[in-house]
Order: structure tokens, then sequence, then C-alpha cells
């Protein structure tokens, strides 16, 4: 009646689940990794932009302040 093949395919071999199982798990691991070294460089550049700032945040106001007074 009917042809009891294993896969749909004759020429292609039999997919594996512990190949499945491995390539789900490797793909998580890159996207973990990606999402880590992601939000590692976003900390890096937060504090790369901290860095340049003053530490007083008036103090940029009052140096335009000074150099406007002894301009005029």
């Amino acid at each position: 009646m009917s042809d009891k093949d294993e896969w749909y395919l004759e020429s292609t071999p039999k997919p594996s689940l512990r190949f499945w199982i491995f390539q789900q798990m490797s793909l998580g691991a890159i996207w973990a990794a990606l999402v880590l070294f992601g939000l590692i460089a976003v900390i890096l550049i937060i504090r790369a932009i901290g860095a340049l700032l003053p530490e007083d945040p008036f103090a940029a106001l009052e140096l335009g302040t000074r150099a406007l007074g002894a301009l005029v």
C-alpha cells in the first residue's frame, strides 16, 4: 500500500535531533553573547561620555559668563 520511507526525500540524510538541539543551543549562546557585549559597549560609552563632562554641571555656564564678562 504505502512505502514507509523514514524521510520525505531519499537523497538527503535523516535529520538528527542531537544536531537540532546543538544548533538551537548554539544560536542561544550567540544571542546571549551579543546582548552581553552590547550591554558592555553601552556602559563603556556612557562612562566615556561621563568622563568628558565636567564634574560640576554649572561649570560650563560659569565659564561662559566669565568669558562674556571679560569681553564686555
